[in-house]
This record gives structure tokens, C-alpha cells and sequence, in this order.
């Protein structure tokens, strides 16, 4: 009898590494990314089909029969330990180890291995094998949707009084992916970007109208020329009275395609382009598209009443999704640590940036502003001055420096005490 459960477990062993290796193949394959190893490209390329189920079916069976054979392996330590002879604590820790080590060398370590090292074409014989182990664990399968179906009608009343949005749909499906490792962190958060991506709109992404770089137009090309020097950037937009009249822009590199003689006697007007406007509460995914079609890569941001709120150009669009695009002639960084703990950021520092330095902060539904000076002048009604601060959300807004038009730098950081009566 014991030579009989030593041999079973000794079997099993070897068909447990097989067919987690077989299960990892399933799961790599449904990454978004996927690495460029010869075993996964054999897999999807020939024994994928040879095997006959889906990626999600196949996954889903080979990890039933994973755990299935790790449980059988157990029991058989189990019997192999006692021998026959009565129960004793010490066979339970000497069982229990010995499926502790199975598990963490075969079912992970060893198909892992497999899947980097080899090139999977060794499974070919196997594959009646592995089907014939997914044919028996069909009426398992079975079992298993059968009572997910029970939890499926006990959840219909709450599902049907708390449908999700099809935003949080996405979400749950990003997190359940991330924590199965179907999808990768960065990827993650790109897919996160692409989804908040349709849900802002122009005033949300664009340069807001005090920062602004812009030139008259009857500017001389000296002029402009020492403006590109000091500000590095290759289109400014020009305008006539004020930054509420803009004329168009001009792109340096028509500047420079002049002789420096010719420069001398012309204006910014001279090399115009036109300009597109758009209203700041146009969407910013419509907003690419027309961009795209139009083959433009600025546009000045008009609020309600025609005059300039802000500039939009087609990298803050797709800073949106990918991060923060910088020059070479640009700061390493706007936000740096102040070595307590806490960050020093500009008051045009984005609000979503803040909720990605602080999990507890929550930017309320009725707030309206985009910045971190703009939600303190929002939250008190007017300008806070150099030195007051506010506390939400357990993280405290020091403000370090400001005028009487804007917040100018502002110390964000966790609160230290209970806020003062």
C-alpha cells in the first residue's frame, strides 16, 4: 500500500509541473504585452489550437487541474509520512512542508523556468495527455459555474439597484487584471489615462491665460527672435490690442528662413498662420480628432464670452495620457520634496497629480478648479495669503508664496495633528 501511494505522489509531481507550465502558457498569453520567448510563440502559434479550448477556458481548466493534483499530492505525503501507524503532529508538519515545498518548486519555480529556458515543443507528445486531464475536469468546470450562477441570481437585486457605469466597469476590469498579473503597472496605468482621458474637457489640460507666451503682432522679428531665445518654444501666437485679440501665430522656423537683412524690416504680422479657437468646454478626445484632421498643433481656449481663458497644443493633449512631456531646455521637475515627508509643487500644480501623491486626497464632484491654487482659492473664497494653510483629507496646503491674483508655490503634505480649534 505505501509503495503504491509513493509511486501515485512520485507521479504526480511531474504532471503537476506540466501542467502549471501549461497554465503559465495560458496566462501569458492573455497579457496586454507579451514577453518574446520562443515557448509562448510556439504556444500561440501551434499547440494553442493542437490543445482545442479558448485562452480563458484553457487557463481557467489547467488551474482547476493545478490545484486539483497539488491537493492530491498533499494527501499522499499525508499517507506516505504516516506509514500506517497512528496519526502524530509530527507527520502533519513533515506532510505539510514537503506540500509546501511541491508547491513553491513545481507549480511556480520550475514552469517559470520552463517558460523562459524552453521552447515548449517537448508538450507535442503530451498534448492527448493534457486533453484527456481537461476532458475529466470538465464536470468540475461544470460544478464550479453552477454555483457561480447561484451567486450570480443572489447578486441580480443589488447589481439591478447599483448598475455600474461603464467607467467603472473599466476600472474594476484594469484592477482585476492588474491583480492577477494579466496586466503589467505601466500598462495599467496607461489604460487608467486613456479612460480619464474622455472625461475631461479643454479648460482642464490647457496653458491658462497668465502663462501664456505671446508676442504683438506688430512685434519687429528682433523682437520675436529674443522671445524664442528666452522661452524656447517654436510657436507663439501673436495678437493686435491685447491676449483677448489674437491675431494667429507664427512659427520660428519661417523667422529663419529669412536673410538676416530681410529680418530687419519686417514684422511678426508678415509671417502670421492662422489659429484655430475652440470653447474650453469642448471635450479633449474631439478636440485631438480636430486637431488630427486639421493637421494644427495649437489652438487658443475662448470661455463663454469670447475672451482668451488659456492655449492648448497637441502635447498637452497627449500629456493627458502619457505623462508629462519635457524639453530639453525645461526643469527637471515642477514638484520637489521639501525632506519632511511633503512636496513643494507651483500653484498651477494638477489636482490629479496631487491624488496620485496622496491616496487619501479626493477631489470633490462640485469642484470646479483644475490646480492646486485654484481649489485653495476656491476653498476659502479668495486669495489665501503667504502663510495660511487648509487641511483636507488628512493632508495639509501650506501656502508659501502668493500676489494679489494667484497662489504662487504651495507645500502639500500629510497632517501632523488633529486640525487646531
Amino acid at each position: 500500500m505505501t509503495l503504491a501511494i509513493v509511486f501515485l505522489t512520485l507521479l504526480a509531481i511531474p504532471l503537476l509541473a506540466i501542467v502549471a507550465f501549461v497554465q503559465v502558457l495560458y496566462l501569458e498569453s492573455m497579457r496586454l504585452r507579451t514577453r518574446d520567448l520562443p515557448s509562448l510563440k510556439f504556444f500561440k502559434d501551434t499547440l494553442e489550437d493542437k490543445l482545442g479550448m479558448k485562452t480563458e477556458q484553457g487557463a481557467g481548466s489547467f488551474s482547476l487541474i493545478k490545484h486539483t493534483l497539488l491537493v492530491l499530492a498533499a494527501l499522499g505525503y499525508f499517507a506516505w509520512f504516516a506509514d500506517g501507524a497512528a496519526w502524530q503532529w509530527s507527520t502533519f508538519w513533515q506532510a505539510g512542508l514537503a506540500a509546501w515545498l511541491t508547491m513553491m518548486a513545481v507549480t511556480y519555480a520550475l514552469p517559470q523556468l520552463l517558460y523562459r529556458r524552453t521552447k515548449a515543443e517537448w508538450l507535442l507528445p503530451l498534448v492527448p495527455l493534457l486533453r484527456g486531464l481537461s476532458w475529466l475536469a470538465r464536470p468540475f468546470e461544470g460544478l464550479l459555474a453552477f454555483f457561480q450562477s447561484l451567486i450570480d441570481l443572489a447578486d441580480d437585486a443589488a447589481v439591478a439597484q447599483e448598475a455600474p457605469t461603464p467607467a467603472e466597469n473599466i476600472d474594476a476590469l484594469i484592477s482585476a487584471g492588474t491583480e492577477e498579473g494579466l496586466i503589467a503597472e505601466e500598462d495599467r496605468e496607461l489604460i487608467q489615462s486613456v479612460v480619464e482621458f474622455g472625461d475631461k474637457v479643454v479648460r482642464e489640460v490647457m496653458t491658462p491665460r497668465p502663462n501664456i507666451v505671446a508676442i504683438s503682432a506688430d512685434a519687429s522679428l528682433e523682437q520675436l527672435r529674443q522671445l524664442v531665445i528666452t522661452e524656447q518654444y517654436s510657436r507663439i501666437p501673436a495678437y493686435e490690442q491685447n491676449i483677448d485679440q489674437v491675431a494667429g501665430f507664427v512659427h520660428v522656423r519661417d523667422m529663419f528662413e529669412l536673410e538676416e537683412e530681410e529680418r530687419e524690416h519686417r514684422t511678426v504680422r508678415e509671417l502670421l498662420r492662422p489659429i484655430m479657437f475652440v470653447p474650453e468646454t469642448k471635450p479633449v478626445n474631439d478636440l485631438m480628432r480636430q486637431m488630427q484632421q486639421e493637421n494644427t498643433h495649437m489652438v487658443i481656449v475662448v470661455d463663454e464670452y469670447g475672451n482668451t481663458a488659456g492655449l492648448a497644443t497637441m502635447e498637452d493633449l497627449l500629456e493627458v495620457i502619457i505623462g508629462e512631456i519635457r524639453d530639453e531646455h525645461e526643469p527637471d521637475s515642477d514638484i520637489a520634496e521639501d525632506g519632511m515627508g511633503g512636496f513643494i509643487v507651483s500653484g498651477n500644480f494638477d489636482l490629479d497629480r496631487v491624488g496620485d501623491l496622496f491616496e487619501s486626497f479626493h477631489r470633490e464632484e462640485d469642484i470646479e478648479s483644475t490646480t492646486v491654487g485654484g481649489l485653495l482659492t476656491e476653498w476659502l473664497g479668495r486669495v489665501p495669503a503667504a502663510g495660511e494653510f487648509v487641511e483636507r483629507d488628512g493632508i495639509r496646503f501650506e501656502v508659501l508664496a502668493s500676489d494679489e491674483l494667484r497662489v504662487g508655490q504651495v507645500r502639500i503634505r500629510k497632517s501632523q495633528t488633529v486640525a487646531h480649534e
